[in-house]
C-alpha cells in the first residue's frame, strides 16, 4: 500500500513540476519580450524597423503606446503653449513674422518632446514594474520546482525502499 502511495505523489509531483516549468518558460518569454518592448520605445519614437521587430504578444501594447504618446504629448504640448503664449508675444514683438513663426514652431516642438520624454518615463515606469513582477514570480516558481525536485528524489528512494522490501527472497538449499 505505501508503494503505490509514493507512486502516486510521484505522478503528482511530476504533474506540478510539468505546470510549473510551463509557466517558468511563459514567464521567460514574457520577460524577453518585455526587454524588446522596452528597447523599441527607448528613444520615445517606434520605427516602422521597430514595428516589425516586435514580438507579437507586445504589437497591441506598442500600437497603443505610440498612439497614446503622440496624442497626449500634442495634447499636453498645445496646452503649455497656451499658457506661455502671452509670455511669448511679449519675446517676439521685436521680431520680424518669419522670425516669430519660426520661434513659435521651436517652442512647440520643443514642449511636444519634453512631453514624449515625460510619457516614456512612466511608460519605461510601468514596463518596469511589471518586469520586476514576473522576475519574483519567477524566482519563486525556481524555488518550488527546485523543493520539487528534492521531494522527488526523496520519493523515489522510498519507493526503490518499498521495492526491496517487497522484493521476495529465495534460499537455495
Amino acid at each position: 500500500m505505501a508503494l503505490l502511495m509514493f507512486i502516486a505523489r510521484s505522478h503528482d509531483l511530476l504533474d506540478l513540476q510539468y505546470r510549473y516549468q510551463e509557466r517558468l518558460s511563459e514567464i521567460t518569454r514574457k520577460l524577453s519580450d518585455m526587454q524588446e518592448y522596452a528597447a523599441n520605445i527607448a528613444d520615445r519614437s517606434v520605427s516602422m524597423f521597430d514595428m516589425m521587430n516586435t514580438p507579437a504578444s507586445m504589437f497591441g501594447r506598442t500600437m497603443m503606446y505610440m498612439t497614446y504618446s503622440h496624442n497626449m504629448a500634442l495634447q499636453n504640448s498645445q496646452m503649455k503653449f497656451a499658457q506661455i503664449q502671452p509670455m511669448i508675444a511679449q519675446q517676439m514683438a521685436q521680431m520680424d513674422p518669419n522670425a516669430q513663426l519660426m520661434y513659435q514652431q521651436w517652442i512647440q516642438k520643443s514642449l511636444y518632446d519634453q512631453e514624449r520624454d515625460r510619457i516614456a518615463k512612466m511608460e519605461a515606469k510601468i514596463a518596469n514594474a511589471e518586469e520586476k513582477e514576473l522576475m519574483q514570480e519567477k524566482s519563486k516558481i525556481e524555488a518550488k520546482l527546485k523543493m520539487i525536485e528534492e521531494e522527488l528524489e526523496s520519493v523515489k528512494q522510498a519507493k526503490d525502499a518499498g521495492i526491496k522490501a517487497f522484493a521476495p527472497r529465495y534460499t537455495g538449499q
